[in-house]
């Protein structure tokens, strides 16, 4: 059982992998770092105006990461930044950021909603469930590993 256990695990990395590599693949195209392409995907999902700290959230990404991917796009002319409530920062797109999020990021949201398409819905239905179980205690179960 181990040894089946093992040889899904491993096909399990491989598919995740291969993902990966796509995202990589899109955001490389677009001419963005991986976090910049994170942050405009979050951004156009969340709504603009979208604080700094939600988008760390939302991209499962260091605060210090998120800075500096969004130092670097209001550099570019993509994104601008305004004061919001207290001492957050909110996040703006531009219209090059517009631009960029419309000939980039909505093919890869189209391409993700075609590849859902292409299962049935009770297939989507438990494939949604069983990445959310097994992540669930993935991450359970790596937070309770002791590291020297």
């Amino acid at each position: 059982m181990a040894t089946d256990l093992m040889e899904l695990q491993q096909a399990i990395n491989t598919t995740i992998k291969r993902t990966e590599d796509a995202y990589h693949r899109a955001a490389r195209a677009a001419g963005l770092s991986d976090a910049a392409f994170d942050i405009l995907y979050a951004l156009h999902m969340e709504g603009e105006g979208c604080s700094q700290s939600r988008l760390g959230e939302l991209c499962f990404t260091r605060k210090q990461t998120v800075n500096s991917a969004i130092k670097r796009l209001q550099e570019d002319g993509i994104v601008h930044l305004e004061p919001g409530p207290g001492r957050s920062t909110h996040v703006y797109l531009t219209d090059q950021g517009s631009a960029l999020i419309a000939e980039h990021i909505i093919p890869i949201i189209n391409a993700e909603l075609t590849a859902l398409a292409s299962i049935t819905s009770a297939q989507r239905n438990e494939l949604a469930a069983a990445l959310t179980e097994h992540a669930n205690v993935l991450v359970e179960e790596l937070d309770a590993v002791e590291y020297d």
